[in-house]
């Protein structure tokens, strides 16, 4: 027993010093004069935590970082934007320049709220995995009424078909780019998916023909986000407006 109880405060040792190793980055209150503003978006049934990785990453490279968190399974996009939105990101990064980076669904919420709001000081928009032109796995879920009533009323908004709201959107008339998976986790959903896809969205229903750049890596779709090269191309496309 004493045996035991050792081990297991050695580990509780080991765990707590890795914890306390581990960089808590931090920004000012307010964002500084000159310093440009970076907007985080996450996905569907997701928060602001799951892009944390990426907040820590973009502050250490001298942004001030601005996360978005919004309930996605109670309210749909429009009333998204009119709660969440314009005054946290106006308040936040003032008249700073303002890029943007979103995850999955994030993506078609910016693409609403840029449509529906000017943006003076806009810089860059960078879209992790989006189903710009909706989601199999959102056509094959919304088929059944209950999952309907639990998943919200997004999920017919991201649907495939042309009536759909993510197809209501019209291409984007800002500067965009686009970071796309082609590994995937969820054999089940990729079953689903026709084509290659990320275990949530096929390839070609993240594409927009009027995008600016645009990247494919061997990362799934709910990780993207934390992959050291996805970072380093979207700190790259925010300064230099490429990927290369």
């Amino acid at each position: 027993m004493r045996r035991v109880i050792t081990c297991l405060v050695s580990i509780f040792a080991i765990l707590c010093i890795l914890n306390c190793s581990v960089e808590k980055l931090t920004q000012n209150a307010k964002i500084n004069p000159g310093q440009e503003c970076v907007v985080l978006v996450h996905g569907y049934l997701r928060s602001s935590n799951h892009l944390s990785h990426l907040r820590n990453f973009l502050i250490q490279k001298g942004f001030y970082v601005v996360s978005i968190d919004y309930p996605s399974t109670t309210l749909n996009i429009q009333e998204i934007v009119g709660s969440y939105f314009s005054s946290q990101i106006l308040d936040h990064c003032q008249n700073q320049t303002i890029h943007f980076v979103t995850h999955s669904l994030g993506g078609v919420i910016v693409r609403y709220y840029l449509k529906t709001n000017q943006i003076k000081n806009l810089g860059r928009v960078l879209m992790l995995a989006p189903p710009n032109q909706g989601s199999e796995i959102a056509d094959f879920l919304s088929q059944f009424n209950l999952l309907n009533s639990f998943l919200g009323p997004i999920l017919v908004q991201i649907k495939t078909d042309n009536s759909s709201f993510v197809h209501s959107l019209g291409l984007p008339k800002f500067e965009f780019a686009i970071i796309s998976g082609d590994y995937t986790l969820d054999p089940i959903s990729s079953f689903i998916i026709p084509g290659i896809d990320d275990g949530r969205v096929s390839i070609s229903n993240t594409n927009l023909e009027n995008r600016k750049d645009f990247l494919l890596v061997k990362r799934s779709h709910n990780f993207i986000m934390d992959a050291p090269e996805v970072q380093e191309a979207i700190f790259t496309y925010i300064k230099f407006g490429r990927f290369k």
